[in-house]
């Protein structure tokens, strides 16, 4: 076997994600834990349209639709009535994705998904293998390992990712600054079962005088409650269920009854980030990079972005078809987008905690109506969606940004922007939606060839010929069914659209010319 290259330290789903990518590119690789096997808790528990599209490119998106809960609508609950009831996302995300809804499934689940996908691909976790220290030169990273918290082992690699988590050894080993802060609020999270009147497929945000509390649908008509921990049990880590569920209905003014927990845990959320995604041949993603608050469900599925985004610019590195200069757009991408997050969320999670006086009324009485008004209006429902799935996370600090050839109109899709979902009919009249044409991990010209117009578009062959190990080239001719889809991506005649492998535009033409696409490529690639 090939010497692997690469270690990823951490087999959470961030690390996971990682490796199934490196898999199904033929990079080899290894992967560590420190823990004896994956995590049986419930964890991180929703799922965003932005990750299900990734796993739907691994082919396992089904695997997940058959084990997860899909959350139908939101309740805001005071002093227990529901005072609004609003239809989620199947709505407000209807055109936009291919799953317009967000996802209940336990993290252990999603990560033994994950696992079962690796060991298909021929790759294990090396569980009980923990690292201990690191040290860069400018060819390699030199790491001595620890099995089992005895075996001494050193290796080197060229290149190493930190997906270890929040206390990330990686990142201590850096010495890569993780700024931010610890709310004060404590808090608990438990899974169990509840007894009330409401929608097992709802998720709900209850607030009363005295507290607030999150109830998140999970598969097997279980529920994951977010609350404020008693004052008396502050700071306490070892709480019980005893120790929550005593005064829990008297304290939330709902008639409730918890039952049947299966796991609990003190909770102090966290809002920080690094300073940097990249140091050396090093690399932080996940919670190594960046912590939020729980307000959007957003960590997990940011950690399965980030390995999105990087995995495929070092396996081009790796295979020595790109230059290492591209490995540099992983941070210009990821890290301005987890400083918006944190600010986000930060804004977000202070409102719903609060004790302040007058920031319990609107949050108890303004803010849910607030919101169904914002919803009633199409465009900001489907802005907000675009946001919370991931899906309309746009890179502004990238060398894939404004790199356009010729004139579009203001709606076109631009460099820099997710692919769109839209729908059309191919030459023979079967509905196709655009992203079905992205099946391998490989950058796609899609070439609008107009009307019979074969022999202008040989010159943008030649070039997908000459890249085409790693570009492929689909021809999309002008038709009835398709001509939709022109006017989507804002094709007068001709042109052409060169996507990403994690289905980002890369760079767009008005026209079939190559001089300076052809400039473009080789300004990355190693051809």
């Amino acid at each position: 076997m090939t010497k692997p290259e690469l270690l990823i330290v951490g087999a959470g789903p961030t690390g996971l994600m990682m490796a199934c990518q490196l898999a199904v590119r033929n990079i080899p690789f290894r992967i560590i834990d420190k823990n004896e096997n994956h995590t049986t808790q419930s964890r991180a528990i929703v799922i965003h349209a932005a990750s299900m599209e990734i796993f739907s490119q691994l082919g396992i998106a089904d695997n997940f639709l058959a084990l997860g809960k899909r959350v139908n609508a939101i309740n805001f609950i005071v002093k227990g009535k529901v005072v609004k009831n609003i239809s989620l996302f199947s709505e407000f995300g209807k055109g936009l994705t291919k799953f317009p809804f967000f996802l209940a499934l336990e993290q252990f689940r999603t990560e033994q998904l994950l696992l079962d996908f690796l060991e298909k691909s021929g790759h294990t976790v090396e569980w009980n293998k923990e690292l201990i220290s690191l040290s860069e030169t400018n060819e390699q990273v030199q790491v001595t390992l620890k099995q089992n918290g005895q075996r001494e082992e050193i290796e080197s690699f060229q290149w190493l990712i930190g997906a270890d988590g929040a206390k990330s050894a990686v990142r201590h080993l850096l010495n890569i600054p993780f700024g931010g802060e610890t709310y004060p609020a404590d808090l608990f999270v438990l899974d169990c079962k509840i007894n009330w009147p409401l929608k097992v497929d709802e998720l709900s945000l209850a607030f009363s005088d005295h507290s607030f509390a999150a109830f998140f649908p999970l598969p097997g008509d279980r529920c994951r409650v977010i609350s404020f921990a008693p004052k008396e049990l502050a700071g306490k880590t070892d709480l019980r269920f005893e120790d929550v569920n005593a005064n829990f209905a008297n304290k939330m003014q709902m008639d409730i009854e918890l039952y049947d927990p299966k796991w609990i845990s003190a909770y102090r959320a966290h809002h920080r980030y690094v300073s940097q995604f990249k140091k050396g041949r090093c690399f932080l993603a996940g919670d190594a990079a960046h912590v939020h608050s729980p307000v959007g469900a957003q960590g997990m599925n940011t950690g399965l972005n980030d390995a999105y985004n990087l995995a495929w610019k070092l396996a081009l590195v790796m295979n020595g078809q790109a230059k290492e200069t591209l490995l540099a757009t992983y941070q210009d991408e990821r890290l301005p987008f987890a400083r918006r997050l944190v600010k986000t969320t930060d804004r977000a999670f202070l409102i719903t905690v609060s004790h302040n006086s007058f920031v319990k009324i609107m949050r108890m009485h303004v803010l849910p109506r607030l919101l169904a008004i914002v919803l009633s209006i199409k465009y900001l429902a489907r802005y907000i969606f675009k946001n919370i799935s991931q899906i309309g996370i746009t890179y502004h600090n990238s060398v894939f940004e404004k790199v356009s050839e010729g004139s579009f109109p203001a709606s076109a899709p631009k460099p820099g922007q997710r692919l769109p979902f839209l729908e059309f009919e191919d030459a023979s009249g079967k509905l196709m939606n655009i992203q079905q044409y992205i099946t391998d991990y490989k950058f796609h010209v899609l070439i609008f060839s107009g009307e019979n117009k074969e022999n202008e578009k040989n010159g943008l062959i030649a070039i997908v010929e000459k890249f085409k190990q790693i570009i492929s080239a689909e021809t999309i001719p002008l038709t009835k069914g398709s001509r939709n889809l022109y006017n989507c991506f804002g094709i007068k005649r001709q042109g052409y659209y060169l996507i990403r492998p994690d289905l980002y535009i890369a760079y767009r033409s008005d026209h079939l010319g190559t001089k300076k696409f052809e400039f473009y490529l080789k300004s990355f690639l190693n051809f």
